[in-house]
């Protein structure tokens, strides 16, 4: 079909094919009868008039009756975008609002896989966004191009952020590290993936084929104890980056900054120490 794509676009934006038909139409051929476009579809009468009835109530068809035949045609195509987009926004803000008022817990402890690469994403900026003691984020160059202004935006958070890069992507003001192996790790993997980590508290794991375009796997982990082991693991293991750069590197006084690199950590290690004391109790002896 010539306009499949498209077909299945309206369709997926809450219209039926017969209406997503009818609306494509429209916008190639404008202003007409739905008697004749009944006939271009080869749709009957009556269905027809039905569903421009009722893209005329959804804001995607007009009807003009001042010639006294009734003329149809769709308004322009951003218009109706725009129009569904700001009832949504309004939509979700009730919804939100009616949900704060039901006595239910929304977020629960647990490991969630998630199969959408759309919800994997909007989930890691969300992780992001609600960053509030520190953020690591280990991520390949697919992954990390999707989600870089959504990083940028934590710049003036004042938390630590650490990334680990894999190419020559640079996030301005943020501190970073890329891998010393760049093209022997990319060239030999057969995937992408993307580690977030965010207050030791919450993490998400995404994997994508070797183009990063498809989602191969993805595991959102809400559970303060797996997602300390992560953070710290993580940490360590950027810590290991500096240095080894540092052992193999033709810098002088190797032992000095390596002593440098290791204090510069030690916010990281402590937000590890104040985590597993609010999981485990902050009444410990020393």
């Amino acid at each position: 079909m010539k306009n499949e794509n498209l077909l299945n676009l309206m369709r997926e934006l809450g219209l039926s094919e017969l209406e997503a038909t009818i609306y494509i139409w429209l916008l190639e051929n404008r202003r007409s009868t739905g008697y004749k476009i009944s006939g271009k579809i080869g749709k009957p009468v009556a269905n027809t008039y039905k569903a421009l009835k009722s893209l005329q109530n959804k804001g995607a068809v007009i009807r003009d009756e001042t010639t006294g035949t009734s003329y149809f045609d769709t308004i322009p195509v951003e218009e109706f975008l725009n129009k569904i987009e700001n009832e949504f926004s309004r939509k979700k803000e009730r919804i939100i609002d009616e949900v704060k008022q039901l006595d239910v817990i929304q977020e629960k402890t647990g490991i969630f896989e998630l199969d959408s690469i759309e919800l994997m994403y909007e989930k890691a900026a969300s992780i992001i966004k609600s960053a509030e003691t520190s953020l690591l984020i280990d991520g390949h160059p697919a992954p990390m191009n999707m989600l870089k202004d959504c990083i940028l935006a934590k710049r003036n958070a004042d938390i630590p952020i650490l990334l680990k890069n894999y190419d020559e992507l640079e996030f301005e003001g943020i501190k970073q590290l890329h891998n010393p192996n760049t093209e022997m790790h990319l060239g030999g993997l057969q995937a992408q993936w993307i580690v977030v980590i965010k207050d030791a508290t919450e993490a998400l794991l995404a994997f994508f084929d070797h183009s990063g375009e498809e989602l191969k796997h993805c595991i959102w982990i809400r559970d303060p104890y797996i997602s300390l082991i992560l953070f710290n693991g993580s940490s360590l293991e950027f810590n290991l980056t500096e240095v080894f750069k540092e052992v193999y590197g033709d810098n002088e006084n190797k032992i000095d900054n390596i002593k440098k690199i290791n204090l510069s950590y030690e916010p990281i290690f402590r937000l590890f120490v104040q985590a597993e004391k609010n999981i485990f109790g902050g009444n410990k002896k020393s």
